[in-house]
């Protein structure tokens, strides 16, 4: 079957309100988003309904493009929903719309349900999955370094 969404479930080592709290600040979201070849510029978060988001990728060569929405849905601390837009690129991916579901399992994991619908199939969904992958296995680590209240 073929869909225009893409899906990822994980557990991460840490409580509800830990997680959240990653996918709501800035300097934050800064240590763990983007996918492997581009780094990180100026990024900016209004972190309420309708607010914004503006994330600036660099290429290697120095350009840069960036990734932004606006926030939708925010019900702390178990979903987050925005839509995902490409500025600065020739052939930008479709846009989408980004809907972050978390479940507290035990008092110290809780399960994030990911899913990304595409207005129409991007060509390479197989690396924007990959890409996803990458950026909440940068995530696990950093919770489990950061001290425990």
């Amino acid at each position: 079957m073929i869909t225009n969404s893409l899906y990822l479930e994980r557990t991460f080592d840490c409580s509800i309100e830990e997680l959240f709290r990653w996918f709501s600040k800035a300097n934050l979201i800064a240590q763990w988003f983007g996918p492997k070849h581009l780094n990180i510029g100026n990024i900016s978060v209004n972190f309420q309904i309708n607010g914004a988001y503006r994330i600036e990728l660099k290429k290697e060569n120095g350009d840069s493009f960036y990734i932004t929405g606006i926030y939708q849905e925010i019900l702390a601390p178990e979903k987050i929903v925005f839509n995902l837009t490409y500025d600065g690129l020739l052939k930008p991916p479709p846009d989408s719309v980004v809907k972050i579901l978390l479940e507290q399992v035990t008092p110290s994991s809780t399960k994030l349900t990911f899913v990304q619908k595409f207005e129409i199939l991007p060509p390479d969904m197989e690396n924007r999955t990959k890409a996803w992958e990458f950026m909440f296995s940068k995530l696990n680590p950093l919770l489990k370094s950061e001290p425990r209240p």
